[in-house]
């Protein structure tokens, strides 16, 4: 088990890696050209209607409702039937996808006011048509995730966690040489931006198809397609009724995004670009670490649960929570410490002034503060999604999404400011997790205890307070005051900042795991090191 499930990890995670390095090139193109001026509110505004779409009728409802089954089918030779289900899925997703494209033109002028009331008027035309241009990209992404949902299930890993790299290659390619165009002939130069999002959206579905006709994938399973959609078979009437679970789940969690934008555009300019930058900074270390420990057991369990081996299919689950403890902790503790650093060496340049650190760096610290809670909610909504059971996530997502609202509408209230409003989310995140773990133990018969999760739990966390606190005392009092007379660039200084507090940390912590860690997850370590 833990050799298959550690090198489906190891793809992901170096895949993931590389895709978030060009990420983060991306990012800094975009705020060294556009910062967090107005033209940066009008786009995440803007965005904000294809993502809606996108996440509900692309990667949560392949992930969620239809792998699993087609995985099972599969898993039980199955094959006939397992392609039927995938024919049906993908004709109607791609239905459903240009449907609701068409819909959203006609109605993209009251959405934009719906979402941002706060908006001047003057500013409204220029809104809505970067929201027209952006449309297409909710259906060239669906068929993008479909496509890599196969993949990530047939375990062909490095290509599929490699492939969002060419999103960010194109709208790279969109700011550098569209913007300038753009501008020549009249238009805004914000424009560059959609037609970036749509050119790399492109790219990633093209990359991914070529490996669809794998001959293992082709052969190997029998594969076959048709454009008919059985709505008669069993497999697709279930996938059907779980997809309706993780779309209202995903409506609810999109509409969170809504109320985050209607708050900031309360605010000061800038509270709207500081959330996005921080959201999109967080979603590094959130696939990095969550999404890739998910997706690289989830075909096990999957395999597993439809193969009634149900030792192995709790010893990883058992496993995948101890990854996120030792992965995540770690991480939020660096990031919560480190957050000026980090924001000055990702975005600062161009237009991306001191202002605009400031107010990132303190939605960047409040975000991480629930990564443990994204990376194990994912987590756990995967296994529900294997019993098929996805209205145990849903109806507590209701729940938490309520308190989370109000939490938003008291935070946003206190200094923190938009700070509050990602704080608010944080919390959510972290009891929704503690929810879906209290359900998942009595989905499998009190087989985990609460117990098990805090005694997984505290060492890490009580490790990382220690290193935390010392490192970060020593960042302050010694560190600032020998390099800050330095002369050099302020990238380099926080640069340096950031080298000497995470080697530190990292150094520490792996001294505690050698010592004291869980002998599976230390073996492993150990070989990756060796590698």
């Amino acid at each position: 088990m833990s050799r298959r499930i550690f090198k489906n990890l190891i793809d992901l995670i170096s895949g993931t890696m590389f895709s978030r390095i060009m990420g983060f090139l991306r990012e800094l193109v975009t705020a060294s050209y556009f910062g967090t001026g107005r033209g940066m509110d009008l786009f995440v505004i803007a965005f904000t209607i294809p993502t809606f779409f996108r996440h509900f009728l692309g990667e949560d409802v392949v992930e969620r409702a239809f792998m699993p089954p087609f995985k099972r089918l599969l898993s039980q030779g199955n094959h006939k039937t397992g392609w039927r289900l995938l024919s049906s899925c993908f004709n109607s997703m791609l239905i459903l996808l240009i449907f609701f494209t068409f819909i959203l033109y006609f109605f993209a002028p009251l959405i934009i006011i719906f979402l941002a009331p706060g908006l001047d008027t003057k500013l409204m035309p220029v809104a809505i048509n970067m929201t027209y241009w952006i449309l297409p990209f909710m259906v060239i992404i669906g068929m993008a995730a479909f496509v890599g949902g196969i993949l990530n299930f047939f375990e062909q890993n490095k290509i599929y966690s490699f492939a969002p790299a060419m999103l960010s290659v194109g709208i790279i390619i969109g700011i550098i040489f569209f913007k300038p165009m753009l501008e020549k002939n009249g238009f805004s130069g914000i424009y560059a931006l959609p037609a970036g999002f749509l050119l790399g959206g492109l790219l990633e579905l093209i990359i991914q198809i070529p490996f669809v006709f794998k001959k293992e994938i082709r052969v190997g399973t029998h594969a076959s397609f048709s454009w008919k959609i059985d709505f008669k078979e069993k497999e697709f009437r279930n996938v059907g009724r779980e997809s309706g679970f993780i779309t209202l789940r995903s409506l609810l969690d999109k509409s969170i995004e809504i109320i985050d934008r209607r708050l900031a555009s309360f605010l000061i300019t800038g509270s709207i670009a500081s959330l996005w930058y921080a959201q999109r900074l967080i979603q590094l270390p959130v696939a990095i670490i969550g999404l890739s420990i998910s997706r690289a057991l989830v075909p096990y369990l999957t395999e597993r649960r439809a193969l009634t081996q149900e030792d192995d299919f709790l010893n990883g689950i058992k496993l995948g929570i101890r990854l996120n403890f030792y992965l995540t902790v770690p991480a939020i503790m660096l990031m919560v410490l480190m957050s000026e650093p980090i924001i000055n060496i990702v975005y600062r340049r161009g237009a991306f002034d001191a202002e605009s650190v400031r107010l990132t760096s303190i939605a960047f610290w409040c975000y991480s503060l629930g990564l443990l809670g994204m990376g194990l909610n994912t987590f756990f909504s995967q296994i529900f999604s294997i019993f098929q059971k996805n209205k145990i996530p849903f109806y507590t997502f209701v729940v938490v999404t309520v308190l989370n609202i109000i939490l938003k509408f008291i935070l946003v209230k206190t200094p923190l400011k938009h700070g509050g409003i990602a704080l608010a989310s944080s919390i959510a995140f972290t009891l929704y997790g503690i929810c879906l773990f209290y359900f998942l133990k009595k989905e499998l018969k009190q087989q985990l205890t609460f117990s098990y999760l805090w005694q997984q739990f505290y060492p890490v966390a009580l490790v990382c307070i220690l290193i935390g606190g010392s490192v970060y005392g020593l960042y302050q009092e010694v560190l600032i005051s020998i390099i800050e007379p330095i002369k050099m660039s302020i990238f380099l200084k926080n640069l340096l900042y950031l080298i000497i507090s995470t080697t530190l940390c990292l150094l520490l912590f792996a001294i505690y795991i050698f010592r004291w860690g869980p002998t599976d997850v230390k073996t492993r370590l150990q070989k990756f090191i060796r590698r």
